[in-house]
């Protein structure tokens, strides 16, 4: 939720919570208490929509960063040894095929780095002498598994981000159905009890004001004003 949105839930929840301390006085209009009780059965979902909207990607990022690493090292590391073997075997086209230096594997982006791991990796396993490079087959059993990985954390902090989408439209969709019944019904009937329950009106329009402040801006130090 944004901040409008939390200020607009707040005031969603006393509301409902007035009712629930009020019910008798609540109830002298029925459609009053029933628009209540439509608008609370609306406040879990956003809740519960509001934890996966929100959902910190950070874990997912530093675990995606520390397997990237991961990759970088054992692509530099076999790609070396590869390369080594198709030196010593004459094999140009398989040189050119995994020549991945340290200063060109560290300006790779996620998607050219996966690409290039699989490549290298690939060739790896079709070399069973790549010991003598100095690569054992531990070692290649541990780079597929930091590379298989780093392309499922790519795949899930996608996922996270599409259902994050999805769950931003809903809750929108959401309150809006809950401002429809606090406009449209809540504060139509609501002048009723001014009359018939005036401390209950009081306690209604108290809850149902909507306290939001927006964040100040920044003074901008760069202006003569500001530096006075």
């Amino acid at each position: 939720m944004n901040s409008y949105q939390k200020a607009k839930f707040n005031s969603y929840q006393l509301i409902v919570i007035e009712k629930k301390l009020n019910p008798q006085i609540a109830a002298i209009i029925p459609y009053f208490a029933q628009g209540v009780d439509q608008l609370a059965a609306l406040l879990p979902e956003i809740e519960s929509l509001s934890v996966t909207q929100s959902q910190d990607l950070s874990g997912i990022t530093e675990d995606k960063n520390d397997l990237a690493d991961k990759v970088i090292d054992h692509l530099i590391e076999v790609s070396g040894a590869v390369h080594s073997y198709a030196e010593q075997n004459g094999n140009k086209a398989l040189q050119s095929l995994v020549n991945y230096k340290s200063a060109k594997v560290v300006r790779l982006d996620q998607h050219d780095l996966i690409a290039a791991g699989d490549i290298v990796l690939n060739e790896a396993q079709k070399i069973p002498e790549l010991i003598n490079a100095g690569i054992s087959p531990q070692e290649l059993s541990e780079f597929n598994e930091a590379l298989t990985r780093l392309k499922n954390s790519t795949s899930n902090r996608r996922e996270a981000g599409i259902e994050q989408s999805g769950s931003t439209k809903r809750m929108a969709e959401l309150f809006s159905q809950a401002e429809n019944i606090k406009k449209n019904t809540l504060d139509r009937l609501a002048p009723q009890f001014e009359r018939k329950a005036p401390e209950f009106y009081n306690k209604y329009k108290t809850a149902a004001h909507v306290i939001y402040r927006r964040a100040a801006k920044k003074t901008d130090t760069t202006t003569p004003e500001a530096k006075a």
